[in-house]
Formats: structure tokens, C-alpha cells, sequence
């Protein structure tokens, strides 16, 4: 089963990666899977996780404060918006995918702008 989690939070860790780059696929999600996996397979890889120069502080303040800083939360929807708007106004043809990608932005949004703002 160890080596499962290791292999799940490994994958994980590669989908936040594309997460950052690509609209419509949410890295925070995949952090904290990626945290629960190698909690269960790997000390030396969740600490590696949560030290982590880029995803550590925001994984600690969604783990520990139950929160995501406002600088993140503009920034997440910034990226998020932006990379949508330019799929949707220069790669993608069907009306329906147009909308598609509209709705899951404003999902996105709401989903972000749910959670506690915690402070610096």
C-alpha cells in the first residue's frame, strides 16, 4: 500500500504542476492529495512537500490555518481567467466548449473565494 501512496502523491504532484499551467485544472486539489499520500508512504517526501519553496507555504496555511492568503487567491484567479479567456477567444471553436470553459472559470472563482482569507 506504501508504495501506491507514493506513486499516487508522485502523480499528484505532476497534475499541480499542470495545474498551474493549464486553465481548467486546479493545483490546490492536488496538493493536498499529494500531502495525504505521502503523509501515509513517505515522512521524507511530505516534508520535502510542505518545505517546498512554492507549494509549501500554501499548502501550510490551507493544512494548518484552514485558509489561502489574499495575494494567492488574486493571483489564482488572475492566472485562472486569463488562461480561459485566451483559450476561449483563440483556440477554441465550439460555442459549447466556450461556454463550458466560462462556467468552470466562474466555478473556480466561487471555489477559491469560498475559502477563509488568512492573513501574512
Amino acid at each position: 500500500m506504501r508504495i501506491f501512496y507514493l506513486i499516487l502523491g508522485l502523480l499528484c504532484i505532476f497534475l499541480a504542476g499542470m495545474g498551474v499551467l493549464l486553465p481548467g485544472l486546479p493545483a490546490t486539489p492536488f496538493l493536498l492529495l499529494a500531502s495525504f499520500a505521502f503523509a501515509r508512504s513517505s515522512k521524507k517526501m511530505h516534508d520535502w512537500l510542505t518545505n517546498n519553496r512554492i507549494f509549501g507555504p500554501i499548502l501550510r496555511d490551507f493544512l494548518d490555518r484552514k485558509g489561502i492568503r489574499l495575494h494567492i487567491k488574486i493571483i489564482s484567479i488572475s492566472l485562472m481567467w486569463g488562461m480561459m479567456l485566451i483559450s476561449v477567444f483563440f483556440f477554441i471553436e465550439k460555442d459549447i466548449i466556450k461556454y463550458s470553459a466560462i462556467g468552470g472559470g466562474l466555478i473556480g472563482t466561487f471555489a477559491v473565494l469560498r475559502f477563509k482569507t488568512v492573513k501574512d
